[in-house]
């Protein structure tokens, strides 16, 4: 896998290309490799019946509406795959399933990788996915735990020693206290109390030079989640960020690419185009 450099960094497809196909889905993770993604990420919960999914919400209605309302913890695999996951977003995914963390593994192309966001923090889910990525021998150096509960932090490193795991962590400013939800300081010190090995954090404006020197000075990874606008990558990338999570995989490595290495322009400065009243056009090369 191509690591970052100053002018890129790894790109991860937030719920696969979510953008076009349906979120957290064989399709829309297909795609996201199809745009050329180093990773995909995706939301998982364990199943009544001791099996990984991946939907993002406890319950089904969003993504499978007008169909029964079921809580996945409480539900089995197969009656979560009667449900039709793809038509809310166009027809032409009319009878998506949900997937389970198996089937999405197999459609994950060599030197690719997945992030893993765990939504269950059950003790139960972590002895599943220990159990499911030994038996896959997939190489853990592809794999990223990602979650926002610090319990679930703790747990993946007990269980899964050998993965990365970055606390997921949403930064804003609190109108009520007129504070930041958290100190860079106590940031910093979370991450170490969890053993994480980096942080997955939302796009603001409060990450700054001094902050991002001080999680690499502890060897901790810098991830940032959604970034869907290139200002907001450029500024990320002057900071040194490994990887960015987006909507639009292929959009964000183009934009990324064509700011740094623009189109080179003609060298033809002869070139002209005449046009008449009438609105008739002729074209004039230096070969004329």
């Amino acid at each position: 896998m191509k690591l970052k450099s100053k002018t890129e960094t790894l790109i991860v497809a937030h719920r696969g290309a979510s953008y076009a196909a349906p979120e957290n889905t064989i399709p829309s993770f297909k795609l996201a490799f199809e745009e050329n993604s180093d990773f995909i990420e995706g939301d998982f919960w364990l199943t009544s019946d001791n099996e990984i999914v991946c939907i993002h919400d406890k319950h089904t209605k969003r993504t499978a509406p007008n169909q029964l309302n079921l809580n996945v913890k409480e539900t089995t695999l197969s009656k979560l795959k009667e449900l039709d996951f793809g038509k809310w977003k166009n027809k032409k995914y009319e009878g998506t399933t949900i997937p389970t963390l198996l089937e999405i593994l197999h459609i994950i192309p060599e030197g690719k990788g997945l992030f893993i966001e765990i939504k269950d923090s059950r003790k139960e889910f972590f002895i599943k996915l220990k159990e499911i990525l030994n038996e896959m021998k997939f190489d853990k150096r592809l794999l990223r735990i990602i979650a926002f509960d610090p319990a679930a932090v703790i747990l993946s490193k007990k269980y899964l020693p050998n993965i990365k795991c970055y606390w997921l962590y949403n930064w804003y400013f609190a109108k009520e206290t007129g504070k930041l939800s958290n100190s860079e300081k106590e940031i910093l010190n979370t991450l170490i109390m969890l053993g994480a090995d980096g942080i997955d954090i939302n796009i603001n404006p409060f990450v700054s030079v001094e902050f991002t020197n001080a999680l690499k000075e502890k060897n901790f990874d810098f991830v940032t989640w959604t970034v869907d606008k290139l200002e907001d990558a450029i500024r990320l990338l002057s900071l040194g960020v490994d990887a960015i999570t987006t909507n639009f995989p292929q959009k964000m490595r183009n934009e990324i690419k064509n700011y740094f290495a623009p189109n080179v322009l003609s060298n033809m400065t002869e070139e002209r185009v005449e046009i008449d009243k009438a609105g008739n056009w002729k074209y004039f090369s230096p070969s004329d």
